[in-house]
């Protein structure tokens, strides 16, 4: 493991920053935090190629399947291979949990906290596979459906401009689509919710952070064309750069980009509500009131408490939480008594 430092002393936490730092424009902390965590973005990368090159793999050997491969004809993108856009593409549905791995530790970057790159991928993969999963199956549908919906629709246009419609409804689903995966992997590590409360939040939030979703995609097309258009004798440093860096730098961007909006409108308010609950509380006691309270008003009283508890870099659920706790004091008890 600890090969050439790579993935050696991830044990050993960084030296953190000052909590009283003044907090500098978003784009130097993106740039100085990107240079600091260099190498350990390296470390993810290289990390993240594991399953990458399995899932490769398992693409090529669906490609050389001697199966017949189905033609459809379009008008603007010509002659597509139907077998080769959908099933060729099927094996990537199984990445998805391993973008949860690199979204948690990218985050982490992002809000400048320590990560055990190797550990903490594993872990984050661990815990959040069946909703990334299920997240994975919905993009695939959503890529079938609304790509040949776009090649059907496309076709027609000529003969019926009406058919404009569901292809501009279809393009538009297609990019709050896109934009709406800039904030789901992220939203599946920081917050212990179902994912179609996830869903909606991405959705709102692909409209609420259209500037940044666009910046984002402007980067990635960026990318994109210089890879594809790349002479070929210098084919060999787009694929250098995919296998040592570029899968955790869009990771890292999009973290980066989007945490903020999560931090603001959905982290900050619990927090407040906390605070606010805990003032309450004080201010009571002062009262000298605290012992005062009938069984309904204590019912009601806990009610009121912060619906999630933010713990170990998640929002779980309060009463999931007590739920626990009361388990474990009972446990505790037991083995005592024993």
């Amino acid at each position: 493991m600890a090969f050439l430092g790579l993935f050696g002393n991830y044990d050993k936490p960084g030296p953190g920053v000052d909590k009283d730092e003044p907090k500098k424009a978003a784009p130097v902390r993106f740039f100085e935090i990107l240079w600091r965590k260099l190498s350990k973005l390296v470390q993810l990368n290289l990390t993240f190629m594991i399953p990458f090159i399995v899932v490769i793999a398992l693409m090529v050997g669906v490609f050389l399947l001697p199966v017949p491969h189905f033609l459809y004809a379009t008008s603007f993108f010509g002659v597509l291979d139907l077998y080769i856009l959908y099933a060729v593409t099927l094996p990537l549905i199984l990445l998805s949990p391993f973008t949860c791995g690199l979204a948690y530790v990218t985050r982490n970057f992002a809000r400048e906290e320590h990560a055990f790159v190797w550990s903490d991928f594993w872990d984050a993969v661990k815990n959040n596979w069946k909703p990334a999963l299920l997240n994975g199956v919905i993009v695939y549908l959503a890529y079938v459906i609304l790509s040949f919906s776009i090649f059907f629709y496309s076709t027609r246009v000529s003969d019926n401009w009406m058919f404009m419609i569901p292809l501009a409804v279809c393009y538009i689903l297609s990019i709050l689509m896109l934009f709406a995966q800039y904030y789901i992997p992220v939203m599946i590590v920081t917050f212990d919710l179902k994912l179609r409360h996830i869903y909606r939040n991405a959705f709102i939030f692909s409209i609420m952070g259209l500037l940044r979703n666009l910046m984002i995609t402007a980067i990635l097309a960026g990318l994109f064309i210089a890879f594809l258009f790349c002479p070929a004798a210098f084919a060999v440093i787009p694929l250098l750069l995919v296998i040592i860096f570029l899968c955790a730098f869009i990771s890292y961007l999009t973290s980066f980009a989007t945490y903020s909006l999560l931090d603001t409108y959905l982290i900050q308010p619990f927090y407040k509500k906390e605070a606010e609950a805990k003032d309450a509380e004080i201010r009571v006691a002062k009262d000298g009131d605290t012992f005062n309270f009938d069984n309904d008003e204590l019912d009601d009283d806990d009610d009121d408490k912060p619906q999630y508890v933010y713990v170990n870099g998640r929002l779980i659920d309060r009463k999931i939480m007590e739920q626990e706790s009361l388990f474990s004091d009972k446990t505790d008890t037991s083995d005592h008594l024993q």
